[in-house]
């Protein structure tokens, strides 16, 4: 009776299921659901491939809570009534009728229809599982949300249900899990995987953890095949080939891959949804994109990690870095003689609104190697662009003027930021043109710089390195009318402060030229003089003594 304190054995040798053989088995974790299992936090969010279990030990592990916790309420969502049926009949139903029958008397069944399970632990103590396809009023000690980026996009209604009725109740030491495969690039599911994938710290006990397992975790089924399939005979086998190097994949796993995307018509985005290999991959729009998003995920598979991330503030006009969990991300710190350009898209600062983001690219490279993204008032970001914009060697600054961004602007001007772009504009009283700050974007203007942005991702490959920025590239669509925007629900921030600096590159310099020294004695003057005149072709130098 002692195993019976030991939930880890107790889910692997009382529980029942029917495997993918239709096979009534014990339950035991797959390595998938052992990972998370060993590192599963409070609340967690999970983006999953096809065929990896979780939906059943998320079931199996709910029911154990449900027996062997005293007063313990579950709630399991699925996302149409029909699965939340077959979840409670197939897995918690069938698992508690198969239990073993001498340990089932210890439990009076109190309540049993047909998505509810309650139990009488005795003296006065109950605890219950439900199986439903929409939130429920009062408080649980677990929720579990299975496919919640399908409610999403089909039940969009419910799913606010759930983000402001349901995931609240559970009390901070309750535990959450959302797991789901991807539905495009929307919904509550999207906001809460990123938000949480992105972090670059610990989640708090209210904060959500993200988990990604992709179609490699599925290692029983990848075991099974039986006959390697060469990429040069597969059905577009250059494709396939660029593929399996970009990932590093075996041929046992490329061919597995390959017999998925058959099974699937030769569809690649259900592939990408439904056997993702990166989280980028997972959610890739089906709509109309306005980019390559098959080259932008390449681009994403390839970024590297920042360097540093922290804020930067004046002290004493001069500009102060603090690493911290703070707004600015940094790639690549400002080298001596480096040419900088900014690009800043403004907002009015709002939590719930868009972001204040400036995007710092090396002229020469073209790549971002740093990006300030934040919610702060107009007038801070003033001051964090007059900082920002010093420590990379005075950037040459273009900030979109319209609405804040004039105020913005205007502050950087009083402060004397020597390097801010102008744009020129015609007087309609003078008529004359006039000089005037900042970047406007119009219709004209804002055609212009996405078509460059577009060209400078469609040729030059290995320049970028912010990840955030590409993936809003893969939410940019053409709208309705033709209208290049960010979906519904998306932002276009980084988009537009990337698309400005690339613009306004042309009026800076590509790089600085490291001065000259002077030479202090006639030895010197007379090198320098010869090592003009011969100089080396392999530019090792020459020495005076060359010339003896």
């Amino acid at each position: 009776m002692h195993r019976l304190k030991d939930k880890e054995w107790r889910v692997e040798h009382l529980y029942t299921i029917v495997d993918k053989n239709t096979k009534r088995i014990v339950f035991k974790k797959n390595t998938a659901q052992q990972d998370f299992n060993n590192n599963k936090h409070t609340r967690n969010v999970i983006l999953k491939s096809r065929q990896l279990g979780f939906t059943t030990y998320e079931a199996i592990d709910s029911l154990d809570d449900t027996l062997f916790v005293k007063n313990f309420s579950d709630l399991f969502i699925a996302h149409t009534k029909e699965d939340a049926i077959e979840i409670f009949d197939k897995k918690v139903d069938l698992a508690w009728k198969n239990f073993n029958k001498e340990l089932a008397t210890l439990w009076k069944v109190d309540t049993s229809t047909a998505n509810k399970l309650k139990f009488d632990l005795g003296e006065n103590n109950y605890s219950q599982m439900t199986v439903s396809n929409s939130g429920r009023s009062g408080t649980h000690n677990r929720v579990h949300i299975s496919e919640f980026a399908k409610l999403c996009a089909k039940y969009p209604s419910k799913a606010d249900e759930i983000i402001t009725g349901t995931i609240p109740s559970v009390p901070q030491d309750g535990r959450i899990d959302i797991e789901s495969t991807a539905e495009g690039m929307g919904g509550h599911f999207y906001d809460i995987f990123w938000e949480a994938w992105s972090r670059k710290r610990e989640p708090l006990n209210t904060e959500f953890k993200a988990h990604f397992y992709n179609w490699q975790w599925d290692k029983e089924d990848i075991s099974k095949i039986e006959c390697i399939i060469p990429t040069t005979q597969m059905e577009e086998s250059k494709k396939f080939g660029n593929y399996q190097k970009l990932h590093n994949l075996s041929d046992l796993e490329i061919t597995y891959y390959y017999s998925k995307w058959l099974s699937l018509k030769k569809d690649w985005s259900k592939l990408h949804q439904e056997y993702p290999t990166t989280p980028d991959e997972a959610f890739i729009s089906s709509g109309l994109p306005y980019f390559d998003n098959e080259k932008i995920k390449e681009y994403i598979a390839r970024c590297p990690d920042p360097i540093e991330v922290g804020d930067i503030r004046l002290v004493d006009n001069n500009p102060v870095f603090e690493k911290c969990d703070g707004d600015l991300t940094i790639w690549e710190k400002p080298g001596q003689y480096q040419s900088y350009v900014i690009g800043g898209d403004t907002a009015e600062g709002l939590e719930s609104g868009d972001y204040q983001v400036l995007e710092v690219l090396d002229n020469k490279t073209l790549k971002c190697v740093a990006r300030y993204k934040s919610h702060v008032p107009p007038d801070e970001l003033a001051k964090v662009a007059y900082a920002l914009g010093k420590w990379y060697n005075f950037a040459y600054m273009g900030i979109e003027v319209n609405k804040d961004g004039l105020w913005v602007n205007s502050e950087l001007f009083k402060m004397a930021y020597p390097n801010i772009y102008y744009r020129e504009e015609m007087d309609d009283i003078a008529h004359s043109m006039k000089r005037k700050l900042g970047f406007r974007t119009d219709v004209r203007s804002r055609d212009n710089i996405l078509v460059e942005l577009k060209s400078c991702l469609n040729t030059i490959p290995d320049c970028w390195t912010n990840a955030d920025f590409l993936r809003e590239c893969m939410t940019f669509v053409r709208g309705v009318n033709g209208k290049p925007e960010a979906m519904s629900g998306r932002h276009d921030d980084e988009v537009m402060a990337t698309a400005i600096a690339l613009q306004i590159r042309h009026n800076a310099p590509i790089e600085f030229q490291a001065p000259v020294a002077i030479p202090q004695t006639n030895l010197e003057l007379t090198r320098q003089r010869l090592e003009r005149k011969y100089g080396d072709k392999n530019n090792k130098g020459i020495s005076q003594n060359d010339y003896l």
